[in-house]
Formats: C-alpha cells, structure tokens, sequence
C-alpha cells in the first residue's frame, strides 16, 4: 500500500510539474527579452496556432520583409493564449498585434469551448492589447470542414466557424477594431466540402498551402498598410543581415535542450545569413537529431552543415543558415588539440560569409590565422565577381589579444567589441565576433559604420547571439 501511494504521488507531482507552463510561456520567453531590449516604432506580433507558426517556416520572406514577428504555437487554444499574451505581445514591444486564434479551440484541444467562450478570450487579449497602446488586428477564422486530428466528427466546424465569425466581426464592428475576412475569399464552393478549405489553399483542410497564405498575405497587408509603410522606411539603406549564434546544439542555461528557443531568436532578428557554432547532427545526446536541419525548418532558411569531429554516434562541427540557397561551399580544416576545428565557407549571389569556432588553445589561434587567410583567398578565387566577404563565429578569444591583433590585420572587426557575449546569463567576455575580410579591398572603411547589437538573450544557449546590419 506504501509503494502505491508513493508511486500515486510521484505521478501527481510529475503531471503538475508538466502542467505549470500549460500555455507554454517558456517558448518564446528569451526571445521576448531580445525584442524588448531592442525597441522600436513600429513591430507588428503575429499571435496565433499552428497555422501562424507554419506561416513563418513556409514564407519567412513574408515577416523578413516587414520585420513582422511570429509568435504562433502550435495546438494552441485561446485560454492558452490569453495567459501568454502579456509577455508575447506586450513585454515584446509590439505597436500592432494580429491575432488569428479559436479554431483549436472549436476542435476541442483543451476542452470544450462554445464560441462565447472564444469570443470572451479575444476580448481578454484585445482589452490588455489596447490597455498598452497597441493596435489589433482581429482575423476571422479559416474555412473548416472538419478537423483530421478527431476521429470523432461531432465538432462540426463547418457550422460553428462561420458562426463565430459573425460573432468575431460583430465585436470588432463595436469596438472599432480593424477586422480582417480570410473566410469569405478562401471558402470551397464545393457543397462537398461545405464550409471547407479548397486543396489548392490546404492538403489537410486546416493548414495553408503557400498559395493559401499568398491570398492571406494579400488581404492582410490592406489592413496592415500603415505599418508596411513604416517597416519601408525602417529598411530603407539596410543591404544585409547577419548574425553569428553558438547554440551549444540546442541545450540552454537550464540544461535544456530547446531548438524552438533558438529559432526564435534568430527570426526575430531577420537575418540573411547565420554563424552557427556547436552544432550536433544524429548524436546520442540528442536523440540522433538533426539540429541544423530542425532550426532551418522552424525558420525557413537554408541549412549548410560543416562536421569538424566524429562525435557520441554522429557529427559535430558548425553551420550557416542563409535566406538563400548557397551557389557553392567548401570546409577547411582547421588546427584544435582538445578538438578538431573547421571552417566553412558559403557564396551567395552578393557576398560570402564564413563560419569557424577556433580552438580554445592559444597556440592553435594564431596559426589559424593565417590558415584562414589563405582558405578565403583561395575560395574567393572561384568567384565571377568580386563579392565582400565575411567571417563570423566563436573565436575563444578576447578583443585585446595577440589573436585579434593578428585577425585585425587581415579582417576588419564589424560588431562591437565592447559587448560581452559569454556567459549568456550573466556576459562578462566578448568572444563572439562577425568581421569582413580585407583581402579584395572591399572593407567598409574607417568612414561607415554598420548597425550592430548583441540580443540579451540569456536562456537559450550560454552565448548571446551577435547582429550585425549592414
């Protein structure tokens, strides 16, 4: 009778454990802090499910372009959403918040819900949204003919969709919000499919298709039209983002290992192209995972995966993530007694940029020095045209260093070295670096400086990430 309490015990105290962040309030909460560090005028928050998560891995261009946030869960209901919505749309500075929620909900993902009570939560987030000066933005729900997840066909979301909403439109008329209509456009015609969404929008009559969120797009920049505005003049001048992330392969400051964390992150950021450092491919520790791969596909960029070491079972080396695909790459082979070491370089159409994570031996950074020098001269000989060519990564080095002083001569240094960036948590040293090479007289020069910052984030790995904005 002991052993069966103890055992009942453990089990309650493992279910309340699970339940604490029912609306998952972790998921973006490192990039929140990166968002409210950086504030800006104008930052549209996208609140939603699965169908605004998919959004941003299937047509990032669209948010990259506005400078547009995402912060869709997938499953997600309304409740969950409302508890979340002060750290994912307020504490992260947005001006203007599109919400596109409660179909889950009529599916019955955390309980049953009727559309009053669909419609309450809305009001909830729309009342802490105006509360705090920030505009909304309501979206009726997409067409639904049945949900495939439910074996049991009784939710009839044919029938209730619409008529929430009616009652959705209703409110926002009253409350003078702006409202958006993605039903009435992307319906099926089809009595068939009555209510439904045609396959040419969705293969699952849930999710869109990349034409289904092309028409979305469409409608919603209408109504967006004054923050599409402000996001042109904000890009106005800006050519080129990059960022350089050691993402010690996933696993945070708690010990866990979260690749929802760090693609969030480097989203929000818009970056055309990422360093990666200490990345993992199908070791043991990570469940044979493939962690470059994982992240490319939560932010919709290209992944290109370097191994430096044979390591647990699979790979280990560094990574870049670019908007797009590579023309051509190529690995060297870099000095590391404790480890192997690698560098990896990309062209792209208008530059190229090269990721390494020297080695922590003094001795072996400075002879990488040269042999990186030499490893981008040869790589820029295979281009057409000349392009500008960057470096980025962790170089386990500090910014007074014989090191440095022996990269400076060939690089030039363009994030601000006086930000530390390791330990994420508490930075005390600056050891993170993107710099561009000297070597085809295309350096900035002393009379530009590019925009650069470090994201306070200090959850999702122990280094913080490095932006530069070109």
């Amino acid at each position: 009778m002991k052993r069966i309490l103890t055992f009942v015990v453990l089990m309650l105290l493992c279910c309340i454990a699970v339940a604490q962040d029912w609306a998952n309030l972790g998921r973006f909460s490192d990039a929140d802090a990166v968002l409210a560090a950086r504030p800006v005028k104008s930052r549209v928050v996208f609140m939603g499910n699965s169908i605004t998560e998919n959004w941003i891995k299937y047509h990032h261009e669209f948010f990259d372009r506005y400078g547009f946030i995402s912060r869709g869960i997938s499953g997600q209901t309304t409740p969950q959403m409302l508890i979340r919505f002060r750290r994912d749309v307020v504490d992260a500075g947005a001006s203007t918040v599109v919400i596109l929620a409660g179909t889950n909900d009529i599916a019955g993902n955390t309980g049953d819900s009727t559309p009053e009570m669909i419609l309450d939560n809305v009001k909830g987030m729309c009342e802490i949204a105006r509360a705090n000066g920030i505009r909304v933005v309501l979206c009726s729900l997409l067409p639904a003919h049945r949900y495939y997840w439910k074996s049991a066909q009784d939710k009839h979301p044919e029938i209730v969709v619409p008529q929430y909403n009616s009652m959705l439109k209703a409110y926002a008329d009253a409350e003078n919000i702006t409202f958006v209509d993605f039903f009435s456009p992307m319906v099926d015609p089809d009595p068939d499919n009555l209510n439904g969404l045609p396959e040419k929008y969705s293969k699952d009559g849930i999710h869109p298709t990349p034409e289904g969120y092309r028409v979305m797009e469409e409608i919603l920049l209408k109504a967006l039209a004054k923050e599409v505005k402000a996001a042109g003049r904000a890009l106005e001048g800006r050519t080129l983002t990059l960022m350089s992330y050691n993402i010690r392969s996933g696993s945070g400051m708690d010990r866990r290992r979260r690749y929802d964390r760090v693609a969030a992150i480097i989203s929000d950021c818009h970056p055309d192209a990422v360093a990666v450092q200490e990345v993992d491919s199908l070791t043991a520790r990570t469940d044979r995972h493939d962690v470059l791969g994982d992240i490319a596909r939560r932010t919709g960029l290209y992944g290109t995966f370097a191994p430096a070491i044979d390591y647990d079972g699979g790979k280990y080396g560094v990574g870049i993530l670019s908007r797009e695909k590579p023309l051509r790459t190529a690995a060297v082979a870099l000095p590391g007694r404790e480890e192997r070491r690698t560098l990896l370089m990309a062209e792209f159409s208008g530059y190229v940029y090269c990721c390494t994570h020297l080695s922590l031996t003094e001795e072996d950074r400075l002879s990488s020095v040269d042999l990186i020098g030499k490893a981008v001269a040869k790589f820029a000989e295979g281009m057409s045209t000349d392009k500008p060519v960057y470096i980025a990564g962790d170089w386990n080095d500090s910014p007074d260093s014989e090191f440095m002083e022996k990269m400076k001569e060939k690089f030039e240094i363009l994030s601000d070295m006086s930000i530390p960036t390791f330990p994420s948590d508490s930075p005390r040293s600056t050891i993170d670096y993107i710099a561009r090479w000297k070597g085809n007289g295309l350096a900035m020069g002393s009379g530009k400086v590019p925009d650069t910052y470090v994201p306070c984030s200090s959850m999702a790995s122990d280094h913080r990430p490095v932006v530069v904005i070109l």
